[in-house]
């Protein structure tokens, strides 16, 4: 077992420490592939650069809308919206390439999450 891939996901979310993403990781279980998705910062003025990045993921295939459908065990972030008062981000998100769903977090719980909780 272990990562299979790492790819992108919606556009970067501009912020006063850097580029926030959500990218999807593919991990090979014994069941076929896992895909759940994470955060990262990247730097501001060399986006290339990763400041941080999540040492877990934020979202994996819990529900069984994101296990079971045309493809099993699926979590993968489409678009993000943000409200630019408040710093509440909509993560629309593929389950088991059947449905989308939608989550919702703020900028502020992110970053502190990967101030925390960083593999960088």
């Amino acid at each position: 077992m272990g990562v299979h891939k790492i790819g992108a996901g919606p556009i970067p979310i501009e912020t006063d420490r850097g580029w926030l993403i959500f990218y999807h990781g593919v991990l090979t279980s014994c069941n076929g592939y896992v895909y759940s998705f994470s955060a990262a910062l990247l730097d501001k003025d060399e986006p290339w650069k990763v400041l941080k990045r999540g040492e877990t993921y934020l979202i994996s295939p819990q529900e069984i809308y994101e296990t079971v459908g045309d493809v099993q065990n699926v979590t993968f972030p489409c678009a993000n919206l943000v409200d630019a008062d408040t710093g509440r981000i909509a993560i629309y998100y593929g389950c088991a390439d059947t449905c989308t769903s939608l989550c919702f977090t703020t900028v502020d719980l992110v970053l502190e999450y990967l101030d925390n909780h960083s593999q960088i």
